[in-house]
């Protein structure tokens, strides 16, 4: 991980949007978590909890949000890089250099969270660079075929939980008994906690494959009104076709089914349109800067607070635990509080200096 000046004419909607997605993932619910015996704030504390099973929360949303932003951030980077000359093959090979640091990075996280070398796929990070992969090699289609290849990779991942039999497998969507959990037990001989299955990460190249399409869609030539419209119309269709398909698919995270796929797809895209609305169209950015300042150290930030989110806590512990007895959960919900705040002025002191790491 290097630092830098980050490359001129940025897009301030994807960082804004990234930024929000990073300040969501690092805010561990806000403390909302905290205060979930007043009414007024359980139902939203709630949502800042992954389902533990079938459902879908706000929470179960964030990583989505990420893979939407890596995708649409794609289209314009790699257009300027073939714009000054650079060669497909350059171009992958630098896309081989980050995902394989991606996944080194990631393999660190989860080793510096348990205490010891570790080598599994629960890693955001592991995720993503192997998804941007796969991406990346679809850059240069047309948006039919990168649209295709989108719907044959979900038909793909629900044909092999819905259609393959064998020992040790229960049923298409049991917990650790599906054919995710087996292909885990066959390769690593082992599930994951949580119940994730390795076979996520071909499902979730669907929600990148969204984002290089909408990230095509916002760069294009196309007037803004149709732009919002196509927007507008996609996610909202996708939302109610995953609705839809609850009835016969379950929407699991965990298992990343199609149904939970799709209506995430949809999710993602109507809340970059609002980015792009606010920020673009209305032109009202100031609001938006903490998520900008967040966003254009978006690695970096992640990677500090996966791996140093219980110092950081038992710091906070130590100089505010005395509001607890004075003030109850409130008194922990500040501590969460000012966990987060550190975090954001961390990102705001590099993005004064203009240090920005990137991979």
């Amino acid at each position: 991980m290097s630092a830098s000046a980050p490359p001129p004419q940025r897009l301030l909607y994807l960082d804004a949007f990234r930024g929000f997605t990073m300040v969501a993932m690092i805010g561990g619910g806000f403390g909302l978590l905290h205060l979930r015996q007043y009414p007024i704030l359980s139902g939203a504390a709630r949502q800042f909890e992954h389902t533990v099973w079938e459902g879908l929360t706000a929470w179960d949303l964030v990583l989505p949000f990420f893979l939407c932003v890596v995708g649409a951030v794609m289209p314009a980077s790699f257009a300027k890089r073939w714009a000054a000359g650079e060669s497909w093959a350059a171009s992958f090979g630098h896309v081989l250099r980050r995902s394989a640091l991606l996944i080194a990075w990631g393999f660190f996280e989860r080793s510096v969270q348990t205490g010891k070398p570790l080598f599994d796929i629960l890693s955001v990070l592991t995720h993503i660079g192997v998804v941007y992969l796969i991406a990346f090699l679809l850059l240069k289609a047309s948006w039919k075929t990168q649209a295709a290849a989108a719907l044959a990779i979900l038909a793909a991942h629900w044909g092999l939980y819905q259609f393959v039999q064998a020992d040790g497998i229960a049923g298409p969507f049991v917990r650790d008994a599906n054919v995710g959990s087996l292909v885990d037990r066959m390769i690593f001989g082992k599930t994951w906690s949580g119940s994730y299955t390795s076979l996520n990460i071909l499902a979730e190249t669907v929600n990148v494959l969204a984002g290089v399409l909408a990230g095509r869609l916002l760069t294009s030539g196309l007037p803004r009104a149709r732009k919002m419209v196509t927007l507008a119309s996609t996610g909202t269709g996708c939302v109610v076709l995953g609705l839809l398909l609850w009835q016969w698919i379950p929407m699991i995270k965990r298992l990343w089914t199609a149904s939970y796929t799709v209506c995430t797809v949809g999710c993602s895209l109507l809340a970059l349109l609002l980015f792009y609305w606010v920020c673009e169209v209305l032109q009202w950015r100031r609001w938006a800067q903490v998520f900008v300042v967040v966003g254009s150290n978006s690695i970096f930030i992640y990677l500090f607070h996966e791996c140093n989110a219980r110092y950081f806590n038992s710091i906070a512990r130590t100089f505010l635990d005395w509001t607890v007895p004075r003030t109850g959960a409130w008194g922990l919900a500040l501590q969460a509080w000012a966990v987060l705040a550190f975090e954001i002025w961390v990102c705001y002191w590099l993005y004064r200096r203009k240090i920005f790491f990137k991979l």
